[in-house]
């Protein structure tokens, strides 16, 4: 049982399992760095590392007019694999990251804003296609699906009750996450000297990320913040990443 001195009980306890959680993915992804050289020198792959930036779009419905959305800058980093197999440049990259999303929203009749983030570990599969220029720079294109599955998030509704023209006495529910998400990338970069990799991809999100049917708690209030009885959204961002490849 956690120790928790002057904190609320409740709060204590959903801290404690949003660290057990990130506890996990650090032992795992702990292992698959001490795992992954014995693979590449078995099998031929090549162990990377990989960083990068996103520049988040929301593809938001269900919400008032009133209510702007705006680009938040999120971040990306982890291992990944790749393998080359040799048939006509074709290579294949699986990556293992730890992934933070966002989005702003603004209620322009008052300019009350929030920022809705998400953390999440994605695995993003693609398949490239590597055309040399030299010895020691190539173009490629690349195209796979990425999987993501949600490890901690914001409460998109405690965060736009807080935006609401009038005060709302309750904050609303956690407005109906999604666990695991597919999306689509493409895109393409550069490789140079054979070890180090500059990307830009777009990811299309195949599936939502959030949905909420707002008929149970309709008042005054929220119907400033909604249209509809249906809030849902989908992710769409773009990816600039830097990898090194040993």
């Amino acid at each position: 049982m956690p120790l928790c001195l002057n904190q609320n009980p409740y709060l204590c306890v959903i801290t404690t399992i949003i660290k057990n959680k990130m506890r996990k993915v650090f032992y795992l992804l702990s292992f698959l760095v001490w795992l992954c050289p014995a693979i590449c020198m078995a099998q031929g792959l090549h162990l990377g590392l990989k960083a990068g930036i996103l520049g988040n779009k929301a593809d938001i419905h269900g919400i008032s007019n009133w209510v702007k959305t705006e680009n938040m800058t999120g971040f990306q980093v982890g291992p990944m694999l790749q393998y080359q197999t040799g048939f006509y440049g074709l290579t294949l990259d699986f990556s293992l990251l730890y992934v933070q999303r966002g989005v702003k929203l603004t209620n322009t009749s008052n300019d009350a804003s929030a920022d809705i983030k998400t953390q999440s570990i994605d695995i993003p599969i693609e398949l490239k296609w590597e055309m040399g220029l030299s010895d020691n720079f190539d173009l490629f294109l690349g195209i796979g699906p990425s999987f993501s599955f949600l490890v901690n998030e914001d409460n998109w509704g405690r965060k736009l009750v807080h935006i609401a023209v009038d005060a709302i006495d309750k904050d609303l529910s956690s407005m109906g996450w999604r666990s695991t998400e597919v999306g689509l990338n493409l895109g393409g970069g550069v490789k140079i000297m054979k070890h180090l990799m500059l990307s830009c991809y777009y990811n299309i999100g195949l599936t939502e990320s959030a949905r909420h049917h707002i008929g149970g708690d309709k008042h005054d209030a929220i119907d400033q913040i909604f249209d509809g009885d249906i809030f849902k959204s989908r992710n769409r961002y773009w990816q600039l990443s830097l990898a090194y490849i040993f």
